[in-house]
């Protein structure tokens, strides 16, 4: 509590002990009229004594008288005595009763003099408290006016510091997007690698096919010559073949010595034929490694396009779903993230956001209301990017209070109007 409440608190308590006072203290004319009374209480006593001294002196007289006169007026005189000593008896208790009066008002005056002194002691008490609340709440206004300089001083600096923020938010933008130009670029390598694997090991299968179709190739008995062995080069020897007219001249050498023998001609038949036969093979091999490469192009392209229309609906729904949140929740803010940047369909898509005046969270960590505004900020992302005629959506304001159900219906009202 501040000084100032505490002022305010005090000042009806101060006021209440200064009316407690006025209510205690003997009233003036109160006292004035006891005293006028027991004045007069005192004069009818100093009466009632002469009186009763009179009284006695008639008693004594007519005591006297009594015995003096006759018989037949004793019974008159006795009546008379008898009234007086009713009116003396009278005047005793009328005395009794002021002096029990004069002692009650005595100590009723002890009591309120008590009580004045008493009262006086605690508003002197209040008066140094206030004087001391006084005191500490003029150092608390100076401590007050310290703090709001150096709070004036701040929010002068305040300016500069959210253009170094806004800076600072501009070149995270431009990072991001670096970053997603590195991701892509990224990809395409990839797919250029694998597309390089894929094309090694196609050659490779090739070698080791036609490696496999020359180990069945062997030469045939010439006359009574055993049949050679057919020679395998090395790869030096591959290499020494790489002119053409060693190649010439060994393939003459080898017609000259073909003139010279004997051939068998229904083996050369058979060679032709098997030749064809290899000829019409290897067509329908490149034939069909032609269209498989067609198909693996189509294939690559395919993923190609997938990937950018994937990576420009994914960016577009990551602002939108940004902007979404931020105005369903009054300053928060959501976030889509890649599990894998480099094949974002092999892991999936994480969902973070940060409500407004938290941290972040992974939407499982949420409570029902954000995970219900987080989920509708989604969904509007993704209508904003394919927008679709008719949604169901059931008891959407379950876990909302009637603030964010109104946010979310003037949305609803004022974006997508179009839509059932």
């Amino acid at each position: 509590m501040s000084l100032a409440e505490q002022e305010a608190h005090l000042r009806p308590q101060i006021k209440e002990l200064e009316a407690n006072v006025l209510a205690a203290a003997p009233d003036k004319a109160k006292q004035k009229q006891m005293e006028k009374s027991l004045e007069a209480f005192k004069k009818d006593y100093e009466a009632a004594s002469s009186k009763a001294g009179k009284v006695e002196a008639e008693v004594k007289r007519l005591h006297t008288l009594i015995v003096d006169i006759n018989s037949h007026k004793l019974k008159a005189q006795r009546d008379r005595l008898d009234q007086v000593n009713r009116e003396l008896d009278e005047c005793t208790s009328a005395i009794t009763k002021a002096q029990v009066a004069i002692k009650t008002a005595a100590r009723n005056l002890k009591k309120c003099e008590e009580t004045v002194s008493r009262l006086e002691a605690e508003l002197e008490a209040n008066k140094q408290a206030v004087e001391e609340l006084t005191a500490h709440l003029k150092t608390l206004e100076e401590e007050g006016i310290e703090v709001m300089k150096a709070c004036q001083e701040a929010e002068a600096a305040l300016p500069e510091v959210q253009q170094q923020y806004q800076a600072v938010v501009k070149e995270i933008k431009a990072l991001q997007q670096q970053e997603h130009a590195l991701q892509e670029e990224s990809l395409g390598i990839r797919l250029r690698v694998e597309q390089i694997d894929a094309t090694i090991a196609e050659h490779g299968s090739k070698i080791k096919h036609w490696q496999k179709e020359a180990s069945k190739l062997v030469l045939h008995a010439v006359g009574d010559k055993p049949a050679e062995a057919l020679p395998k080069l090395t790869p030096v020897e591959v290499e020494a073949l790489g002119d053409p007219n060693v190649l010439t001249k060994k393939v003459s050498l080898l017609e000259a010595q073909c003139t010279q023998m004997k051939p068998n001609l229904g083996a050369i038949a058979e060679y032709k034929k098997k030749e064809e036969l290899y000829l019409q093979r290897v067509a329908q091999l490149d034939e069909i490694t032609t269209e498989r490469d067609n198909f693996k192009r189509g294939y690559e392209d395919l993923r190609k396009q997938r990937l950018n229309e994937f990576m420009t609906g994914f960016n577009i729904i990551t602002n939108k779903l940004k902007e979404n949140y931020q105005m369903l929740t009054l300053g928060g803010d959501a976030e889509l993230e890649l599990v894998d940047s480099l094949d974002p369909f092999s892991e999936g898509i994480m969902f973070s956001v940060r409500p407004p005046k938290k941290s972040w969270k992974k939407i499982f960590n949420l409570s029902g209301g954000e995970k219900t505004l987080s989920s509708l900020a989604l969904v509007f992302a993704l209508h904003h990017f394919k927008p679709t005629p008719l949604y169901f959506m059931d008891e959407i304001d379950a876990a909302l209070d009637f603030k964010n159900v109104s946010i979310v219906a003037c949305y609803i009202y004022v974006s997508v109007p179009q839509t059932s």
